[in-house]
């Protein structure tokens, strides 16, 4: 008896020592009051009154959820090079939606430690993984530290693949795998069965393609939509299942097409949850929720309305920046809510202290833990940052902004006049309020630590990023003047075939537009410059 208590004393020793699992699902353009659960308990308009994701209520019940939780950037593209490195968009150089003056740079991001790679230099035998939608300026994940992945396509896995199954052939995505949302999840199973059987921790992300446009949902989830709303709105009859992209599309009433959309959007809301719950329940069939944290959030605001937030995807207003944000497993507390602020490029250093990884992390890193806020939620006490969240927005091609939050309090820059708005998003979390003026020294002194830290990571300015903008389209401008001079001189030419006419013609035209709109953007290029608009 006694030996059978020093084996069972050994093991359960053995079980509490190995290391935890990790499983980090990434929505896209997934908005903060677009889920079933109110990412504040206390407000339950910050759920949606129509989506019903039961999967995500689940998950909340059995763990955290974050009140104050942000993107790295309004835009998927920077979000997605943030959170994998730990850093702002400005330290790791991958601000924008086509940013140039990274490009001009020529910036690596391959040279920053990645997600993947803090798992696999921890020396404690993690399988890394991700499947889904990737980060083009990070190119192919398998160089950045993730052992199984599922970019086998031509080109490393981007929006396009949540479109098309090949975009370089435009093959379309099977109907009953709406923006690759099931053969995510079975990805996903697969490679938890095989963690089961060889016992290996692991880190996996779901990358989903889901909710940014084209949208796509499961016929049957439509219907249910299309139901709910005709009663709603008291429709005679229904609402007929007909999207902008059928060959029957002008059958549909124009008055009933926004509710189509919404039925639309409602109904892929669901299917990623559903994809959600098929993976957290194999979890559980496994055998490995008990030592599997589980990270649920997206990479920037919603398209759709945000309300009570204002603005949305690709602007810097709560709307474009505060996303839904779930946490769940050993230790953190059910169905409880932090308040404190964070953001993405705390996950890695709040993955390397839960795997209590004894490799140091690099020192340039922004994040801090979330280790104390996941065990204690709002009485835990999380390191001081050195400056508090700066999500800096030099875009070309819309409204560019800066945003500071610290405290109770962010500050906004418009970048192409400076003008200053300071808000209290504890009183007013819809940003109706300036308190600029009315708070001088506070907005002088959030003033002083952003431009600080700008300087110090060596942010791009709007001056250089309007300058390197003009000078990439006039190089364009210039080869497309070449090209369109040389397919001009082909087609001069005697004796062309039929077959090889046209298809001169056809690359001519082709060039010809690009020629068009790359001076058209130039010319606009002035005005945008000059705009002084807020959203």
């Amino acid at each position: 008896m006694k030996y059978l208590i020093i084996l069972f004393t050994l093991a359960v020793s053995v079980a509490a020592e190995k290391a935890p699992n990790f499983i980090l699902i990434y929505a896209d353009d997934l908005g903060y009051t677009q889920t079933s659960v109110p990412m504040m308990m206390e407000r339950p308009e910050t759920r949606h009154a129509l989506h019903q994701t039961p999967n995500l209520e689940k998950l909340a019940a059995q763990g955290m959820r974050f009140s104050n939780a942000y993107a790295p950037s309004p835009v998927c593209t920077s979000s997605r090079a943030s959170i994998q490195h730990g850093k702002t968009t400005a330290r790791v150089g991958c601000i924008s939606l086509h940013d140039v003056v990274a490009a001009k740079k020529g910036v690596d991001l391959g040279k920053n430690l990645s997600l993947a790679e803090m798992f696999l230099e921890s020396d404690q035998d993690y399988v890394t993984a991700i499947f889904g939608k990737g980060c083009s300026p990070m190119g192919w994940f398998k160089d950045h530290g993730y052992m199984v992945t599922d970019f086998i396509h031509q080109n490393p896995n981007g929006n396009g693949h949540g479109d098309w199954w090949e975009p370089a052939e435009k093959t379309p995505i099977p109907l009953d795998d709406p923006k690759r949302m099931f053969s995510l999840a079975k990805s996903s199973t697969e490679f938890l069965k095989a963690r089961a059987e060889d016992e290996k921790p692991f880190f996996l992300m779901i990358s989903h393609y889901a909710l940014h446009v084209r949208n796509m949902s499961l016929k049957s989830t439509r219907a249910k939509y299309l139901d709910i709303i005709a009663k709603q709105q008291g429709i005679e009859g229904s609402i007929p299942d007909i999207s902008r992209f059928d060959d029957n599309a002008s059958d549909m009433p124009k008055k009933l097409r926004h509710h189509w959309e919404r039925a639309n959007y409602a109904a892929m809301m669901e299917d990623l949850d559903t994809s959600t719950g098929i993976v957290l329940d194999e979890l559980e069939a496994l055998g490995l929720a008990g030592n599997t944290y589980i990270f649920f959030t997206s990479d920037n605001g919603g398209g759709a309305s945000n309300a009570p937030l204002t603005g949305g995807k690709a602007k810097m207003w709560e709307g474009g920046l505060r996303v839904p944000m779930i946490a769940s497993g050993p230790g953190i507390p059910a169905n409880s809510q932090c308040d404190t602020p964070v953001a993405q490029w705390d996950y890695l250093k709040t993955f390397h202290d839960l795997a209590d990884s004894k490799v140091p992390l690099p020192e340039d890193l922004d994040g801090i833990s979330l280790r104390p806020a996941l065990g204690q939620g709002n009485a835990g006490q999380l390191t001081e940052r050195d400056t508090g969240l700066v999500f800096h927005f030099p875009a070309h091609y819309t409204v560019p902004i800066t945003a500071y939050r610290d405290g109770d309090y962010k500050l906004m820059r418009q970048l192409n006049t400076g003008e200053i708005k300071l808000f209290n998003l504890v009183d007013d979390i819809g940003e109706t309020k300036d308190l600029a003026q009315a708070m001088p020294e506070k907005t002088a002194e959030m003033v002083r630590k952003l431009d600080a830290y700008l300087e110090k990571v060596g942010a791009w300015t709007m001056e250089e990023v309007y300058a390197a903008r003009a000078e990439e389209l006039k190089l364009w401008i210039e080869r497309g003047k070449r090209e369109i001079a040389k397919l001009e001189q082909q087609l001069a030419a005697p004796n062309l075939s039929p077959n090889d006419r046209k298809q001169l013609q056809a690359q001519l035209k082709s060039k010809q537009n690009n020629f068009e709109r790359h001076s058209n953007t130039l010319e606009r290029q002035a005005s945008l410059e000059s705009s002084e608009r807020w959203m």
